[in-house]
């Protein structure tokens, strides 16, 4: 994990700053460890197959039981950008959250500079519905944010074979 967080360009449109030591990843996979055992929301692993390496982060930071909604964030280490690999992390994430959490709504969010994040969302289908106006207060500053959802009516329309194919090309999660 260290590898990828000290990296300032995987970290510049987080809500995390860049990790400084050992001791900083040690720090969120402890948090991450913590709310595991303590049934609350957590992100998974992403690990590359080809090579059982530990490569990004994703899963749901938010949700609403009650309205069927979560949100979904995700990290990912610069030297497998633009490969298709977190695109195909997130569609596994839509999915479990459509089957497993009976989810009706999943929302994603991205500071607008964000491209590639955005371009993500776009990927596995979410729409864009408008910018959240100085929504954040982010590394000393307020934010503006991007903010897209997928329904699982418009998700389970796609007759994608995500059953199948989940996991099966590149990534894999792995709970901490």
């Amino acid at each position: 994990m260290f590898e990828y967080t000290q990296d300032s360009q995987v970290s510049e449109y987080t809500g995390w700053y860049t990790h400084r030591s050992i001791q900083d990843s040690k720090l969120f996979l402890e948090y991450t460890i913590n709310n595991y055992k303590n049934n609350q929301l957590s992100c998974w692993g992403i690990v590359y197959k080809a090579e059982q390496k530990f490569i990004g982060t994703a899963g749901f930071i938010y949700w609403n039981v009650e309205h069927g909604r979560a949100e979904i964030g995700y990290a990912l280490s610069r030297k497998y950008w633009g490969k298709g690999y977190m695109t195909e992390v997130v569609n596994a994430i839509i999915y479990f959250g459509f089957k497993t959490m009976i989810l009706n709504r999943i929302e994603a969010r991205c500071v607008i500079e964000n491209i590639a994040s955005a371009r993500v969302m776009e990927k596995v289908g979410m729409k864009y519905e408008g910018i959240l106006r100085k929504c954040i207060f982010m590394k000393g500053k307020y934010q503006d944010l991007k903010i897209y959802s997928i329904l699982k009516e418009e998700f389970m329309a796609r007759k994608c074979d995500y059953p199948i194919k989940i996991f099966t090309r590149v990534c894999g999660f792995h709970q901490f």
